[in-house]
């Protein structure tokens, strides 16, 4: 519970006018709730003295049925403010949550999945929520209603029967909360197998596709299966544990009822109270099981919210290795580039993906980067968007650290087009549009031509407007690449970087793209990571890579010169056409 106020002790701080009316409002709606059970009794009491005349009736029944309208006018603007108050809350939490994930570097998405991230974000931030919202009604408005109807109890009617009736009921609320502690372990079990479930999910919507081309829905339900039978496993056990709480609270509940009734039967015949003062006292105490429930249930709440909780907190605390300087240097735009004696091993591996790579890039080159599957090639470029720390070794721009730079600034001066292509679920201007959200129409143009996506266009059935479905489903794999090039493009970056982006579009195509970038980007850098070779001859460097090590380097015409890899390989794809 502690835990929790923490996290939300600022929030109430920032929104103390809004717990203040909330407090008075759970303050009333308790007086009112016990009210109609006592002007019960003095009716009763005032019907067996046969003291009832025609103006006590007409006030007995105007309190009746006033309390109730009082009591939904209260309860209705209590709920109309905790509802805006607990999405204001989530809507914080969800913000706060989604800019740690956009601070984090890759390193982070290596070693936390997707369905799990998302659990975080949606399953455990409304299970947060609502333990902070119970908190607030469930600990003031039920111990209020508990402490304000036993000091009825105890002052007005009398205090011997209500030490009596009411000392058995913290048995009960021991017994729920011994029982209740025995299910946290499950609770961070069933979290853990709930986020597994979300990610099989998300795996079979995203690669349907894939698993239809192969034939493989039967064999994906049976994997769906197993884990669907295992979240209702997990919860199976946290349930069995529930359903024990209610027979044994009620059991030890009805020994205060029956307390109740024989020692105030004993003391109506020793004329020590009334028969409306037992009605009373006895309505208080069933009044009294719903707000003990509920305390016993607001605790388990906030246990297992206490998971959620420590999960949440596992995230907004992890610190990301790649960061910024506490006072870092801008950067607008470069002279020179240098790898020194770069090795950049992933984490969750072994041996080094790229080893002591030694690179120089100057502005306005262009630079070809090709070698065999799986050579380090596009690790080797991802260095520049400042994704990793590299392991040994140093980047250098115009001779300072990259480290020393503002992230931000070096990812506005490169325009990436990965090897996968994000496309979101709008326009096909609105995703070009990622790149520079202020582009003006002429940017935007002169991007798509640039892309060679000019003709596409007028295929499209709403033009630039068309909606893209989700993942680009409703586009081809060369017209994905072409929008994610015009993405880059939009930005004019100083450095453009095309990894593997023209594997997908025919050759005249590719040839297109390659006047207009030569037309388009004179002055600017360029580096294209590609198998076909058609693409980066005209390079002014390229660099051959295989198992992480540059092994050759030179232009096309003197790699073509010597007998080594990019020579047969050159040689394989000239004969292939």
């Amino acid at each position: 519970m502690f835990n929790i106020y923490k996290k939300i002790g600022w929030f109430i701080k920032q929104e103390w006018k809004t717990y203040l009316l909330m407090f008075t409002l759970l303050t009333l709606i308790a007086l009112l709730a016990l009210t109609p059970a006592y002007v019960l009794g003095i009716a009763i009491d005032v019907i067996v003295s046969k003291s009832l005349n025609w103006t006590s009736f007409a006030f007995l029944i105007t309190a009746l049925i006033l309390i109730p309208v009082a009591r939904y006018l209260s309860s209705y603007f209590y709920n109309y403010t905790v509802n805006k108050t607990s999405q204001k809350l989530a809507f914080t939490f969800r913000k706060n949550y989604l800019k740690k994930l956009f601070d984090m570097d890759a390193e982070f998405y290596e070693k936390y999945q997707k369905g799990d991230l998302i659990s975080r974000a949606t399953a455990d931030l409304d299970m947060i929520t609502v333990a902070a919202t119970s908190m607030i009604e469930g600990m003031i408005f039920n111990i209020g209603m508990i402490l304000i109807a036993i000091s009825i109890m105890a002052i007005t009617i009398s205090w011997e029967l209500t030490l009596i009736s009411v000392t058995i009921m913290p048995i009960g609320i021991t017994i729920l909360n011994i029982i209740r502690m025995k299910k946290r372990e499950y609770v961070k079990k069933h979290r853990v197998i709930y986020a597994a479930m979300t990610e099989k999910i998300l795996e079979s919507v995203e690669g349907q596709k894939t698993i239809r081309a192969y034939v493989q829905e039967e064999n994906d339900l049976k994997e769906q299966k197993r884990v669907i039978v295992n979240d209702i496993e997990s919860w199976r056990y946290i349930i069995n544990y529930e359903n024990r709480l209610a027979p044994m609270f009620e059991s030890v509940y009805a020994i205060a009822y029956i307390l109740a009734f024989v020692f105030g039967a004993l003391f109506i015949m020793q004329q020590q109270m009334t028969v409306g003062q037992l009605v009373i006292f006895i309505s208080y105490i069933g009044i009294l099981y719903g707000p003990i429930i509920s305390i016993s249930g607001v605790f388990q709440q906030i246990n297992n919210a206490t998971v959620a909780v420590d999960r949440f907190d596992e995230i907004m605390k992890t610190e990301p290795d790649v960061k910024d300087d506490e006072i870092p240097d801008h950067i607008l735009d470069f002279k020179e580039i240098e790898f020194r004696d770069v090795t950049f091993k992933y984490p969750f591996d072994e041996q080094p993906t790229i080893n002591q790579i030694n690179l120089t890039v100057k502005k306005g080159q262009t630079i070809g980067v090709v070698g065999p599957t799986g050579s380090g090639k596009s690790t080797l470029i991802r260095q520049l968007l400042r994704e990793f720390n590299v392991t040994s070794g140093h980047i250098y721009i115009d001779g300072k650290n990259i480290k020393k730079y503002k992230i931000e600034d070096i990812r506005k001066i490169v325009g990436y087009v990965p090897q996968s292509h994000m496309l979101f679920r709008r326009g096909v201007d609105d995703n070009i549009l990622i790149g520079n959200p202020q582009a003006t129409i002429d940017q935007l143009n002169r991007a798509i031509k640039i892309a060679d996506f000019e003709k596409d266009i007028h295929y499209l059935n709403a033009g630039l407007q068309t909606k893209v479905g989700e993942g680009g489903a409703t586009l081809s794999g060369g017209q994905k690449q072409r929008l994610s090039i015009a993405r880059a493009l939009v930005k004019e970056p100083e450095i453009l970087i095309l990894d593997d982006s023209l594997s997908a579009v025919d050759a005249n195509t590719e040839e297109t793209i390659l006047e207009q970038l030569k037309k388009f980007r004179t002055g600017k850098t360029n580096i294209i990571v590609a198998h076909r070779f058609s693409a980066i001859r005209d390079a002014d460097l390229i660099i051959v890579m295989d198992q992480g090590k540059i092994i050759e380097r030179g232009t096309h015409e003197e790699l073509t010169k010597i007998d080594g890899w990019y020579k047969t390989q050159y040689i394989q794809q000239m004969s292939m056409k």
